[in-house]
């Protein structure tokens, strides 16, 4: 039987053990535990996506991610999100709040490095997939916007996340489907003739 964790075994140690099961295999892991079982659940073919306990998402799907490494110079991420530089607090350790990012703005983010794409807000779809659904729509003429908050530079969870999305127009009927497909089930939603808006806690 192969070790589960194969690619931990050549790449870490060098070794390939040949665990009999996955504690075993934790056991002689050099890697911190969540990423292990991070490469058990790939190696097995189960994305992080899937993973759910009774029906419902594991509370340490999170952790499944690779470490996302964030880009520090947060003035070209303000001039990005905000169109000015922000004046940081040390002291208060501050957040910003934002109502109105693009689809444009968002990708930016992305590639750049300031927002995670695994990330998300809560029980909210991950960046990429917000980012994934505005796409979709936006190829059919419709442009959703994005609030959420920057976190400041002198915080050690400086971030961008994303907790809300916005519409402002006409729709069809069957955009207001896809958008309550792709909402799920937020903390809060406003659906409206000329506007529709979702937001997680």
């Amino acid at each position: 039987m192969f070790c589960p964790m194969q690619l931990d075994c050549k790449t870490m140690t060098g070794v390939i053990y040949n665990c009999p099961n996955l504690s075993e295999c934790l056991q002689n892991s050099t890697l911190d535990r969540m990423e292990a079982l991070r490469l058990y659940f790939l190696n097995q073919g189960i994305s992080p996506e899937d993973i759910k306990i009774n029906g419902n998402y594991s509370p340490i799907r999170p952790y499944f991610h690779p470490t996302f490494t964030y880009n520090t110079d947060y003035q070209t991420r303000d001039l990005i999100i905000f169109g000015n530089s922000v004046e940081w607090d040390e002291d208060i350790n501050d957040i910003k709040p934002f109502y109105q990012l693009s689809l444009a703005q968002l990708q930016q983010i992305i590639e750049q490095g300031f927002a995670n794409p695994a990330a998300q807000q809560n029980n909210s779809p991950t960046i990429q997939a917000f980012l994934e659904f505005a796409q979709a729509q936006a190829s059919k003429g419709f442009q959703f916007a994005f609030e959420g908050y920057a976190i400041s530079p002198f915080r050690d969870d400086y971030r961008v996340s994303i907790e809300g999305i916005i519409y402002r127009g006409n729709y069809p009927y069957q955009m207001l489907v896809e958008f309550y497909e792709f909402v799920g089930e937020p903390d809060e939603i406003d659906v409206q003739s000329h506007y529709l808006r979702a937001w997680w806690d």
